[in-house]
């Protein structure tokens, strides 16, 4: 093999390898791409402060928004163009109104997730757009799907949809809808109970899961292959 292959096979193996690796700083050493936190904030979608004060601050839309963020570019950065530099102040401004009449820790706690929005690009997008990855379904699957948990996981990560799933349960689509439709709203509740999330954000992350419901039901899932090939292709 000639020096210049042997240059061009290493470069392209150390693409290969950065292309698989998380860009949120918080990840550990040699994490995948698509790493989160197991935090239920972040795998629920519980945002920390209301989306429509983030528009109003930085001066956007919810469709502004999915063309700038992805998962190299993070919201600090976006803000940043708008002559907003300083992550930590940006953070305790679009939190501040939640702060009111909070305990000490969730100050502390809310103010925290404000600035991981800012500064971790894969956690904010998922926060914000990826709402149907909630650990709630796989755990209600029963009352979703009409079979256990870990059988649901076995079809969804054979690709199946959660249309055809609900099928193999014995659910009808609208069923099936219905009850993931009640679930959402619970979690979403729960958020504001606990005090995560206000009670005007639960509802803007509502009407986002209602709008998307029928889509995510006939959508097949990405087997872990796929998953996995997407995330390098994102890189």
């Amino acid at each position: 093999m000639s020096r210049r292959l042997l240059l061009v096979t290493f470069a392209l193996f150390i693409t290969a390898s950065t292309a698989a690796q998380a860009a949120d700083t918080h990840a550990p050493q040699g994490a995948r791409g698509d790493w989160l936190p197991r935090s239920e904030w972040v795998m629920s979608s519980w945002l920390p402060f209301d989306e429509a004060r983030l528009y109003d601050v930085l001066d956007i839309d919810r469709e502004q928004l999915a063309v700038w963020l992805n998962d190299r570019r993070t919201l600090g950065e976006l803000a940043a163009r708008r002559g907003l530099r300083d992550r930590r102040a940006l953070a305790a401004k679009l939190v501040a109104p939640r702060l009111r009449g909070a305990s000490a820790t969730m100050k502390r706690r809310l103010r925290a997730r404000s600035l991981d929005m800012l500064t971790q690009a894969h956690l904010a997008r998922h926060v914000l757009f990826h709402i149907f990855h909630t650990p709630a379904i796989p755990r209600h699957a029963r009352a979703i799907f009409g079979m256990s948990p870990a059988r649901y996981r076995r079809l969804r990560d054979s690709g199946w949809s959660p249309q055809r799933i609900a099928a193999r349960g014995g659910r009808s689509l609208s069923e099936s809808r219905e009850s993931l439709r009640t679930i959402l709203r619970k979690r979403d509740d729960q958020a504001v109970r606990a005090g995560a999330m206000s009670a005007r954000q639960a509802d803007a992350l509502f009407a986002h899961q209602e709008a998307g419901l029928d889509a995510y039901m006939t959508r097949r899932y990405r087997t872990p292959v796929q998953q996995e090939a997407f995330v390098c292709r994102l890189r």
